[in-house]
């Protein structure tokens, strides 16, 4: 991994980590919203994750007129890998890991910090809302909890999870989160490599370990939704490969932690239902496939029987 030696100060109060892989297309706007923050005091961090197009030359850009940037270029390992080594890199007080097709709220770092600073938080989450690009998702799709979290805060970060889990609001995305760094140097142990659906991984390891947790009701991220994303692309074995190396890797948390059993077992019901259920539109060897990876890790537990139904007959 090769990287530029631009010197950040010592007391700079966020971290911005931003993989990147061929997204000159929206790159432009994306940096836009992190530079133009009206909270100054940050350091932004790219990862070059081995793109193919443009990408560096922005990148390269945007460092010579942002003093705040740094970047650094590595062979694609996906996002997973980018976001662990942008990790080693920030020095901020606060980490923030955005997505380089995507846009943030101009003011959305400074109402972050001041929340965390002001009532001691481990990390406070918010809302966004989806920019459609394409046919292929779904246009209803809402990453808003604005009245339907209590008012309750802070919360402790499991109770919250189980809240958010039985009312069908617990979004898996770091760009939800803004954290305090000393507690993800603590409790979260890296995003796993060679996977998708890692993001799972941070979103519900922060989670359990969080005593404070606060929430800000405003739609501070605008989610891009475009072809050829791990969003919208169709669902394959690939997804199956990611959700069941992060569902047995949490599961494995529970055995130091019997405390934390219920609720990971209750995300695994909601979870890898919902998997089955997508699973319906796979190949007979895929389903094939599938239905042996889930009994030789033990995951078939966690799936009901209408869902195992709906993936063998559904059409």
């Amino acid at each position: 991994m090769s990287s530029n030696s631009s010197s950040v100060g010592t007391s700079t109060k966020v971290s911005v980590i931003i993989p990147v892989y061929n997204t000159d297309a929206y790159l432009y706007e994306s940096l836009d919203s992190i530079c133009s923050q009206t909270l100054k005091s940050l350091e932004i961090i790219l990862i070059n994750d081995g793109s193919t197009d443009n990408s560096q030359q922005i990148i390269e850009e945007y460092a010579r007129k942002d003093s705040r940037i740094r970047y650094s270029i590595q062979p694609n390992q996906r996002q997973g890998v980018a976001r662990n080594n942008g990790l080693l890199l920030a020095t901020g007080e606060y980490i923030y890991f955005m997505d380089s097709d995507d846009i943030l709220d101009s003011d959305a770092l400074r109402q972050c910090y001041e929340k965390c600073e002001q009532e001691n938080l481990d990390f406070v989450t918010f809302d966004a809302e989806t920019i459609q690009e394409t046919s292929n998702s779904p246009a209803s799709f809402s990453y808003c909890r604005k009245g339907r979290i209590d008012k309750r805060e802070p919360w402790n970060g499991m109770e919250l999870m189980h809240y958010e889990l039985e009312h069908d609001l617990f979004y898996v995305v770091p760009w939800l989160c803004f954290a305090r760094h000393s507690f993800l140097k603590k409790h979260f142990s890296g995003f796993p490599a060679g996977v998708i659906h890692e993001d799972t991984i941070f979103v519900v390891q922060i989670m359990l370990n969080a005593k404070r947790v606060g929430y800000i009701p405003q739609p501070f991220f605008k989610r891009r939704m475009r072809d050829h994303s791990t969003m919208t692309a169709g669902f394959s074995m690939r997804n199956i490969e990611g959700y069941t190396t992060v569902c047995t890797q949490i599961r494995s948390w529970a055995q130091q932690h019997p405390e934390w059993r219920s609720i990971i077992d209750l995300y695994l019901r909601k979870t890898l239902n919902s998997v089955i259920w997508l699973g319906h539109r796979m190949t007979l060897l895929e389903k094939i496939e599938t239905f042996c990876r889930f009994r030789r890790l033990h995951l078939s537990r966690y799936v009901g029987f209408k869902n195992r139904i709906v993936f063998w007959l559904k059409n």
